[in-house]
C-alpha cells in the first residue's frame, strides 16, 4: 500500500507545473553561472547559495500547497483499511522524491554539459539535497496545524524567513549587543544550528573562503574542516525529528 501511494504521489505532483518550474530555474541558473562565472569555485558558492534559499523555498511552498488542495483525496483515503503513518508517510516521500528530481536534473545534467564533472559541484548539490526532505515536512507541519489555506502558507513563509532571514539578523543583533562579552563560542554553535547556515558556511570552507565567515570561519577551518557530512547530520536529525511530531499531529487530525 506505501508504494502504491508514494507511486500515485509521484506521478501526481511530476504532472504539475512545480516541478517542470523547479528543473527550468535550476537548469537556467548553472546555465548562467557558468557562461558569467569565472571560474568553478565561484559557481559553486553561488549556486550554494541559490540552492540553500530557493529548495526550502520551493519545498516549503509546495509541501504546504499540496496538502491543502487534496485534503478530499486525503479523507478519502482514510476512510479506507490504511493507517494514518503509512499515508503521512507517502506524502512525504513523494514531496521529497519529485523535489529530488528536479533539482538533481536541472543541476546536474547542465553542468555535465557544459562543464563537465565536478566532485566540488556534486558534493554542492548532495549537501542542498538533504534540505529538501528537512523543508517538506516543515511545509506540512502548518497544513496539519493550519484550516485556512491562507493563514497555512504566510506560516510557511514566515518559517522561511526565519530561517534563512531572521535567523542571520538575529544573530549579528546578538554579536553587536554582546560584543565585550567572549560569546565566541556560543555564536558559532548558534550558527551550526541552523541547517541552512551550516550548509552555505561548509561549501565557502571546502572552496578555501573560510576568510568570509570571520572568526566563524577560522574556528571552522581549524576544526571542522574533514567534517563536511555535518549539515546532512544535522539535517537529518531535524527530519526524523519534525516527521515524528507531524506524525503525532497527523493521527490525531479530526478529517
Amino acid at each position: 500500500m506505501l508504494v502504491k501511494l508514494i507511486r500515485y504521489g509521484l506521478y501526481d505532483l511530476l504532472k504539475s507545473r512545480w516541478i517542470l518550474a523547479t528543473l527550468l530555474f535550476y537548469s537556467v541558473a548553472v546555465y548562467l553561472l557558468l557562461e558569467f562565472g569565472r571560474s568553478v569555485e565561484k559557481v559553486v558558492v553561488s549556486y550554494g547559495s541559490i540552492s540553500s534559499l530557493s529548495l526550502s523555498l520551493f519545498s516549503l511552498l509546495l509541501s504546504t500547497t499540496y496538502i491543502y488542495r487534496n485534503r478530499n483525496f486525503f479523507e478519502f483515503i482514510l476512510s479506507q483499511p490504511v493507517k494514518r503513518s503509512i499515508l503521512l508517510t507517502s506524502i512525504i516521500s513523494s514531496l521529497s522524491l519529485s523535489i529530488y528530481f528536479g533539482y538533481f536534473l536541472g543541476s546536474l545534467l547542465p553542468f555535465y554539459y557544459l562543464a563537465g564533472f565536478s566532485f566540488s559541484f556534486f558534493k554542492c548539490v548532495l549537501l542542498n539535497s538533504f534540505l529538501i526532505p528537512l523543508f517538506v515536512n516543515l511545509g506540512v507541519l502548518p497544513a496539519l496545524l493550519v484550516e485556512d489555506k491562507i493563514k497555512g502558507l504566510g506560516f510557511s513563509l514566515f518559517i522561511w524567513i526565519f530561517f534563512c532571514i531572521l535567523y542571520d539578523a538575529l544573530l549579528l543583533y546578538i554579536t553587536v549587543a554582546l560584543s565585550e562579552y567572549p560569546v565566541e563560542k556560543i555564536l558559532i554553535s548558534l550558527t551550526l544550528l541552523n541547517p541552512v547556515d551550516s550548509v552555505r558556511l561548509t561549501l565557502l570552507m571546502d572552496v578555501g573562503l573560510y576568510e568570509l565567515m570571520g572568526f566563524v570561519g577560522k574556528w571552522l577551518a581549524k576544526y571542522l574542516k574533514d567534517l563536511w557530512f555535518f549539515p546532512i547530520l544535522l539535517s537529518l536529525f531535524y527530519t526524523l525529528f519534525l516527521f515524528f511530531l507531524n506524525k503525532r499531529i497527523f493521527k490525531r487530525r479530526d478529517f
